[in-house]
């Protein structure tokens, strides 16, 4: 897996062809910052020391992972509003896969014991839906905005 940027002409390529490919579907997620933030403290991937200063921890072994759903009542119309990207935190166990870090997670038979101590340690289900579909959320100034 690269870290660094993907191209910007890639980028445009590839973002066109999924809008045209896929037009009855969401073009983007907005993600805010806030959210995302506090999926990686519940990760323990960054650290608060209570005055607002973060520290990176186990950055290597982690990721987040997400999932397309749909959010809309049986019966509901199709929309690219309905649909959601569901985020999850992921940590590397000993097999070197990245494992969800969410409730109901199955036990990996790794001694370490890393995912289950993740898994325990939740707050809530550790999936996050705080994203907003494009449309409604779009900017259609991107370079990635085909309409």
């Amino acid at each position: 897996m690269s870290t660094r940027p993907v191209d910007i002409d890639k980028a445009i390529i590839y973002a066109r062809k999924w809008q045209h490919e896929n037009t009855t579907h969401a073009k983007a997620f907005l993600i805010p910052a806030g959210d995302l933030i506090a999926c990686l403290e519940e990760m323990e991937v960054f650290v608060n020391d209570g005055d607002g200063n973060y520290t990176l921890n186990n950055v290597e072994n982690s990721g987040v992972r997400a999932y397309m759903a749909i959010k809309r009542p049986e019966g509901t119309p199709a929309s690219p509003e309905t649909e959601k990207l569901l985020i999850v935190g992921t940590k590397v166990d000993c097999t070197g896969k990245h494992r969800d870090i969410i409730e109901g997670e199955r036990p990996s038979g790794c001694k370490d014991k890393a995912v289950e101590t993740a898994v325990s340690a939740l707050k809530g289900s550790g999936v996050y839906d705080f994203t907003a579909p494009c449309p409604s959320e779009c900017d259609p100034n991107s370079p990635l905005y085909n309409p």
